[in-house]
């Protein structure tokens, strides 16, 4: 066949009069469609079904992809009868239009007959189905535009909410068009044994995976923090979930203050604190970092030398990539969209941004209205850890708890308003502090536990911290097992 007189020979009566014609809502410029290719790449489906169908699913083309409706149903009956190990030509592909109800709409017999008369050549498959999938990639993103075009004209809609649907919509595009090839195992595999190697020579300084919480236990216990878990730091009011928090992020963003790992890179940090003001936070993280007394900071009681040295920690914590946003009662919405931004504008930065501490869940604002409190903490969860995976990045976020049974031993049930936080989160973690848990009992001053009551992808464990109440800051000591305590 005359590949280049092909289109010339095809009927033309159904090519669109005009760049308006075609599926509803859609208008064209360059995304016009192709319905000469269309046809050439089902004639040669047609032709040579085994050597063709799969290198459109390679290419990730779909039926909605083709501009002609009846197009689409030609393709989707071809892909349900090469599904099902059938034979295909012409009359199985009309019989299963027949099945479908949509024999007439394609034009039967006589225009199968006439898609196998001018298929196109079935080793330029490919080509074929890249063009139809370009055009209608083109399509779908005139109709983002048209969608977020309708809601910039709706004087009720509301300006953060558009801009995420605007982000979404354009990022969800990309994404569902990500080809994933099939990987030869043996090709990957010394990669993998070079990785595994590379923590095992680090294993004496704390070898891992993930990102170092500047606790050598804590990192045994979890490996790092890894990219796309929510993490649930829980604990009862005036426990110190804030303080470890912050504790978590300086130690992520400065390395020199982690136990083990310093030699890992730094990283950027978004504290997303609904409780505090950013000035509230800054002067915890300097008391952190200074080891100054939190109530002389606010008090403005500072000794006179430790104000002439407080330059020194002024410059290191200039040091620290931390981003803080005060903003109270956020939505999830916001929050993804905020986050979203800031990866990408760090995206190129040597220091990437790897977490994200949300103080506290219970404070956050659900993007619906709900009958209850429990089904808004399920719909807040539900989006904290869809964020962490989509953006793959480490989500740690903070809980309210009920007031226990046993407050030193707070467990999974205790989590307030929702069983949906358990389900969600990949780490649960309570902190309590046993000079507020026990005060009838004497302990040493300063004992706190960080105890991992769930781990979806390891071990379980009960970290020992000494909490320095002046500086309001978490310091690492020992490890007991959970079954122990």
């Amino acid at each position: 066949m005359d590949q280049n007189s092909q289109y010339q020979s095809m009927p033309q009566e159904d090519d669109p009069p005009s760049v308006t014609s075609g599926r509803p809502g859609l208008v064209h410029a360059s995304s016009q469609p192709d319905i000469p290719m269309e046809r050439a790449l089902l004639g040669a489906l047609l032709v040579d079904i085994q050597q063709a169908v799969p290198l459109t699913l390679d290419m990730q083309l779909k039926p909605s992809d083709f501009y002609k409706e009846s197009h689409g149903e030609i393709y989707g009956a071809i892909l349900t009868l090469w599904e099902q190990n059938r034979k295909v030509d012409i009359y199985t592909v009309l019989d299963e239009l027949v099945r479908r109800g949509q024999d007439v709409k394609v034009g039967g017999l006589t225009y199968l007959s006439d898609l196998w008369d001018h298929s196109g050549v079935p080793s330029n498959i490919k080509e074929y189905a890249q063009s139809i999938v370009n055009k209608s990639v083109l399509r779908q993103l005139l109709g983002i535009c048209a969608e977020v075009s309708e809601k910039c004209k709706d004087p009720t809609s509301d300006t953060e909410e558009t801009l995420d649907l605007a982000e979404s919509r354009v990022f969800g595009l990309r994404d569902n068009r990500e080809n994933r090839e099939m990987v030869f195992m043996p090709d990957s595999l010394n990669s993998v044994y070079v990785k595994v190697a590379a923590l095992h020579s680090s294993g004496q300084s704390g070898g891992i995976s993930g990102l170092p919480t500047g606790y050598s236990l804590l990192d045994y216990l979890t490996g790092g923090l890894q990219a796309s878990d929510l993490i649930i730091l829980g604990g009862r009011p005036g426990m110190g979930k804030t303080s470890l928090a912050l504790n978590l992020a300086v130690n992520a963003a400065l390395p020199y203050r982690r136990q083990t790992r310093s030699d890992m890179p730094a990283y950027s940090v978004a504290i997303f604190s609904m409780e505090m003001s950013t000035e509230q936070l800054i002067q915890r993280l300097l008391c952190q970092i200074g080891n100054y007394n939190l109530r002389d900071i606010r008090s403005g009681r500072i000794p006179a030398e430790q104000m002439a040295a407080m330059g020194e920690a002024v410059a290191r914590l200039m040091k620290a990539s931390i981003y803080i946003d005060d903003t109270p009662a956020l939505r999830p919405l916001d929050l993804r969209a905020r986050t979203r931004r800031l990866l990408r504008k760090l995206d190129k930065s040597p220091y990437p941004l790897r977490l994200i501490v949300v103080d506290y869940l219970q404070l956050m604002r659900p993007n619906e209205k709900h009958s209850n409190l429990e089904q808004s903490v399920r719909e807040i969860s539900g989006a904290l850890k869809a964020m962490a995976k989509e953006l793959n990045i480490v989500v740690l976020a903070l809980s309210q708890l009920r007031r226990p049974e046993n407050v030193s031993k707070p467990d999974l049930a205790d989590l307030r308003d929702s069983g949906a936080i358990e389900q969600d989160a990949d780490i649960v973690a309570f902190i309590v502090r046993d000079e507020l848990a026990k005060p009838d009992q004497q302990v040493p001053e300063g004992q706190a536990f960080l105890t991992i009551r769930k781990h979806r992808n390891g071990p379980t464990g009960k970290v020992q911290l000494y909490f320095n109440k002046a500086c309001s800051s978490f310091e690492p000591t020992s490890i007991v097992n959970l079954e122990e305590s």
